[in-house]
């Protein structure tokens, strides 16, 4: 198993303690008449007989016995004592008056059943197609604006589909999100957004890809099958992938000669020595690193859950030794090193404002910095590890589907088209012109179209080792992550005020333990 640094070493290097420097400056033909003389008006009730031949000799004709269809041909000639004289009678048998009737049967019979097809099968057949879908789209991240560039061009190519779509608040959002799946309306959302560890809470309401659609898993990072598979069936797709990646200040560094630690003991050596302190009140003016403490880190517990994982321990299961290595491991940097304490600011705007050199932040935060401070020269590289393991650690947001939407095979099309290279590439290039980069693209054929920015590639040459668990911070969801976390946090602050490791054990096991139990598909 992979081990920390030793949590009782004490370094001797002095820590830098010259005054800060400011730091520098995304219809019909009528049947042919027979020849010879005309016929004569037919009787209306049965075929006209012959006249009683004037002489005994004469032969005597009968009514014809041949079928219908056979009057039509010319009449048989008569044989040669039919008549004393040499020119055949003159037709002396009236054509029948049923001669058109076949034909008429027919085109009756022909228009009925066209009419009955009409009338009965091509609205089955066509009605569908043109009947309006009008689908209802919540985002989270992306405004109108960006979304719309890429809904204009599905519309235009299905003319019957409508696809409203609203960019909603964070606040609350998953419990709004489950009571209108719950208790579905025409507001209610057909296609929305979720983050990757909800699948426990929102399996129930979410309709599973059809087999009608296609999307191939084998394209997305592991991550996103041990996210969204469950026994075989896919209920969510992500338009990004993201994690934790370490942010450092390049003038910080490239002030004492450093480059950005690629593991946890030169992590914890540079963040020592980066950080200055007062020499009379050894206040922390500068510190290293935003690590040890939980109220004032912004993703505290990722970067927790990233130590556990790497370290092969259970989350779930906090008495195990991995687990309270990581949590001796985690507060090092506030109880021992004095490296970061409960007095700093919020660590991304710590970083911002240049009063601390690094942090471990998803790529979302990219923005804030850039809002607080557009003038931070600042870089981003990889997530540190522990020797013989390269997890990182993965967390990011995909779009799922209703159950109780009318037209789930509808969205997950439109999600199909949504997934594919050539509008995710659309949707990043939008989003890059209003921040510093895009949602990192979720297929592996596309890392390489990123590989070259500073900002981007840290986030998906890792993204094949993501992993993920209920430690996701920042996704406000009332519910699994932060009920865990909540647990995790009153461990770090008993920890930081002094307590062992050994007596948190308790509180955090039974706390954990009570919440998987909430969330049965969670364990």
């Amino acid at each position: 198993m992979a081990k920390f640094p030793d949590p009782t070493k004490k370094y001797t290097a002095e820590p830098v303690n010259s005054p800060p420097t400011t730091p520098a400056n995304s219809p019909t033909s009528p049947s042919p008449t027979p020849s010879g003389p005309a016929p004569s008006s037919p009787d209306n009730s049965a075929p006209p007989v012959p006249s009683a031949p004037p002489a005994p000799p004469s032969p005597v004709y009968q009514a014809p016995t041949t079928p219908l269809a056979s009057q039509f041909a010319p009449p048989p000639a008569p044989s040669p004592a039919a008549s004393p004289s040499s020119s055949p009678p003159a037709n002396l048998t009236s054509p029948s008056p049923f001669r058109h009737l076949l034909p008429l049967l027919l085109g009756i019979g022909a228009f009925a059943i066209l009419a009955f097809l009409g009338f009965t099968f091509l609205p089955k057949l066509f009605g569908k197609k043109t009947e309006p879908v009008v689908l209802t789209y919540w985002g989270l991240w992306e405004p109108a604006s960006v979304m719309q560039t890429v809904i204009a061009d599905y519309e235009r190519d299905h003319p019957n589909v409508k696809i409203n779509y609203s960019m909603q608040s964070p606040t609350n959002y998953r419990s709004r999100l489950q009571s209108a799946l719950t208790t579905h309306t025409s507001e209610s959302p057909d296609l929305f957004r979720i983050h990757n560890t909800w699948l426990p809470m929102l399996r129930k309401s979410l309709a599973p890809k059809p087999s009608t659609v296609t999307l191939d898993l084998a394209q997305y990072y592991p991550v996103v099958s041990l996210d969204f598979l469950r026994n075989g069936e896919l209920y969510a797709i992500p338009l990004e992938i993201d994690g934790l990646a370490l942010y450092y200040n390049a003038d910080m560094l490239a002030e004492v000669g450093a480059s950005p630690p690629t593991d946890w003991n030169a992590l914890r050596k540079l963040a020592f020595d980066l950080t200055r302190r007062n020499p009379e009140t050894n206040i922390i003016e500068r510190a290293g690193i935003a690590m040890g403490t939980a109220t004032n880190v912004d993703h505290w517990s990722d970067i927790l859950g990233l130590l556990i994982l790497q370290n092969s321990g259970n989350p779930g299961q906090p008495s195990e030794a991995a687990v309270q290595d990581a949590l001796t491991f985690y507060t090092i940097f506030s109880t021992s090193d004095h490296s970061w304490d409960s007095t700093q600011p919020p660590s991304t705007y710590a970083f911002a404002t240049g009063t601390v050199a690094m942090m471990l932040a998803p790529s979302w935060r990219a923005a804030d910095i850039r809002a607080i401070n557009p003038s931070l020269n600042f870089g981003i590289a990889p997530s540190p590890t522990l020797p013989t393991t390269d997890i990182a650690w993965g967390t990011y947001w995909a779009e799922a589907v209703s159950a109780s939407s009318p037209h789930s095979t509808e969205v997950w099309q439109f999600l199909s088209y949504l997934s594919s290279p050539e509008v995710l590439q659309k949707l990043y290039t939008t989003e890059s012109q209003l921040r510093p980069l895009g949602e990192p693209y979720p297929l592996v054929s596309q890392a390489s179209l990123l590989s070259t920015d500073p900002l981007a590639a840290p986030f998906v040459s890792q993204a094949p080792n993501y992993r993920s668990w209920y430690l996701s911070s920042a996704t406000k969801d009332e519910g699994i992550n932060d009920e865990i976390s909540k647990y995790y946090l009153d461990a770090i602050n008993s920890i930081n005020n002094g307590s062992s490791i050994a007596s948190t054990l308790r509180p955090l096991s039974e706390g954990v333990t009570q919440i998987l139990a909430k969330y049965p598909e969670a364990q």
